[in-house]
């Protein structure tokens, strides 16, 4: 199904979403109420009264599930108010989006549900957004919501403890019915979206993807190269090396133009190699061992990795400018006209190294298939899995004490989740009821179809940038034309085959945990300096400024992140690790 695959450009988001399993209610006082022109006269839950009880409209009778299908339905979406009510609500600037204003979307949401939004859209990269959102609360010059905003859970909790934002959760059993039932089909979403404090001061997006839980660490190698050089799908890192070698001495780029392996800047390399020498899930590199945080990026596996790196660069096997390239530069070596000059790529999905086109049977992308993770000198051998965190995003639609009907702002997000909102709000109006016997990319019974390709066309959807509910049944549900093939069965099946069965022990996996305001200062600092080091000694040892097997080298790098603070870094991480678990 069409979405979050992380291109950068495509999304503000990065990939999101995985394996969830997601308990408790959140209680809470009432809101002050403050803007919101309305004129609706619906009653707050909370206080001490029981909320009042809204229903959802009736099932779409013609609408088609597989059997034992778990996920979003298609209702029939009734006003939530008998008069319009309007809210102003902070949004991003978006190139797919474009006029928030004006958005297909938009308009047919409003249509829906009587409820006006006017927009205030802050443009820039996600760190420009937050300056921009945080320089509005401290002047105190806040909208009835934000939506779209890249929100930390510590930033949630902070601000929710202020009083600033709204604990959805005293309105969710009364007014989110759709939610509601998201959260009884993935059990521990709750618990995922919750403060320490117990309280949700956002309302969520689930989204149940398959594939994402291994796209950190997705790889691709040229299939028809392989068989020309008369190898095989490389098993083992010497193997891979192998083929790389084999590769640049046919020179099947022609033209001494070949480039056996590319990577650029914003798929980072670690995430495919390392895990050949230690689980290694990616940046910050926190990982939890027999119950104790720690990270991978000092360890003397790391370090036999980086000499595997360097001596591949320092044979010509991967782009010079790998921790430069971007985005174009990646395209322009993947789109190269003529025959391909790349072997290979590190990619989260196939349009991150060079076009997708869906109609033709031989597309160049159709040629590169995800390889499994590389069996290590020591019979390591792990796909990053993404059990948690991908899976439940918090801060899709923040609700401020500014807002004097936040149970409406609830119902409107709620209403998001239903299938054809949903369908709508993340693909545009260009998709059709599936018929009977028509195949999902499972292989059962489909429940849509799109008739255009996902994030081409402007105007017409909200990018990802909205509440919605995505099950797994959900996003395979969607139907597989074999005379339009797209990119979602192949990225599905061979995620299934190659990735699945290499991913690490679920307990492994260092999960989504919030820190209160003083554990969040003293880690922003500390996450920011290792980050930085971590990434800037990286490159040096793969380009070969600094020597991956020169002690010295070694041992100084080691100094420096001790000295930066990996032990204070790691007890902030173990506390907040025992209280999620607690």
């Amino acid at each position: 199904m069409p979405n979050d695959h992380a291109r950068p450009g495509l999304s503000r988001r990065s990939l999101i979403a995985g394996a969830l399993g997601l308990t408790a209610a959140a209680g809470g006082g009432v809101l002050s109420a403050c803007s919101g022109s309305s004129n609706a006269g619906t009653t707050a839950a909370g206080a001490g009264g029981a909320a009042p009880s809204v229903t959802l409209g009736p099932k779409l009778a013609t609408v088609q599930y597989p059997e034992g299908y778990v996920g979003p339905v298609a209702r029939e979406l009734k006003p939530i108010t008998s008069e319009k009510v309007t809210f102003k609500i902070v949004v991003p600037q978006d190139v797919t989006i474009g006029d928030w204003k004006t958005n297909a979307f938009t308009k047919w949401l409003e249509q829906k549900t009587n409820i006006h939004i006017e927009w205030n859209q802050v443009g820039g990269t996600d760190d420009d957004i937050m300056t921009k959102v945080n320089a509005m609360i401290a002047a105190g010059d806040i909208p009835d919501a934000f939506m779209g905003v890249n929100f930390t859970r510590s930033q949630l909790f902070l601000y929710g403890q202020q009083g600033l934002f709204a604990d959805v959760g005293q309105y969710i059993d009364g007014y989110a019915l759709n939610l509601q039932q998201a959260m009884k089909d993935y059990p521990d979403a709750r618990k995922l979206v919750q403060a320490p404090d117990k309280k949700i001061y956002s309302f969520p997006n689930i989204n149940d993807c398959y594939h994402c839980r291994a796209s950190n660490g997705r790889t691709f190698l040229n299939t028809d190269w392989i068989k020309q050089v008369g190898l095989a799908v490389p098993k083992t890192t010497d193997e891979f090396v192998e083929v790389l070698r084999a590769f640049k001495k046919a020179d099947l780029g022609g033209n001494g133009r070949t480039i056996p392996f590319a990577g650029y800047k914003d798929a980072p390399f670690d995430t495919f190699f390392m895990n050949s020498f230690l689980y290694n899930p990616g940046e910050p590199w926190l990982v939890v061992n027999d119950g104790k945080v720690d990270v991978t990026f000092d360890k003397d596996e790391w370090r036999e990795g980086l000499k595997f790196i360097h001596g591949m660069y320092a044979e010509g096997l991967i782009n010079k400018d790998v921790f430069t390239a971007d985005q174009d530069q990646m395209d322009r070596y993947g789109n190269a006209p003529g025959k391909p000059i790349i072997g290979g790529a590190r990619s989260y999905y196939w349009g991150g190294f060079l076009d997708i086109d869906q109609k033709d049977p031989n597309a160049r992308w159709r040629k590169y298939q995800a390889i499994p993770p590389l069996k290590g000198p020591n019979g390591v051998q792990y796909a990053a899995w993404n059990y948690l965190g991908v899976g439940v995003e918090v801060a899709k639609l923040v609700i401020t004490k500014k807002c004097a009907k936040p149970e409406l702002l609830v119902q409107w997000a709620d209403a998001q989740m239903e299938l054809e909102a949903i369908l709508r709000g993340y693909g545009g109006p260009k998709f059709e009821w599936a018929k009977k016997g028509e195949l999902g990319i499972n292989g059962k019974q489909a429940v849509y179809g799109f008739s255009a390709t996902w994030n081409t066309e402007k105007n017409i959807s909200w990018s990802q940038e909205n509440t919605m509910y995505r099950s797994q049944d959900f996003r395979l549900a969607e139907r597989v034309n074999p005379a339009d093939l797209t990119f979602e069965k192949p990225l599905y099946q061979q995620t299934v085959d190659n990735y699945f069965p290499y991913k690490q022990p679920q307990e492994m996996q260092f999960p989504p945990v919030t820190l209160d305001q003083d554990q969040a200062a003293q880690e922003a600092e500390l996450k920011t300096n290792l980050k930085s080091e971590v990434n800037l000694s990286f490159s040096k040892f793969v380009t070969g400024q600094l020597d991956p097997n020169d002690d010295a080298a070694w041992n100084g790098y080691k100094d420096r992140v001790a000295k930066i603070g990996v032990k204070p870094y790691l007890e902030l991480q173990q506390a907040a690790y025992e209280i999620y678990n607690g």
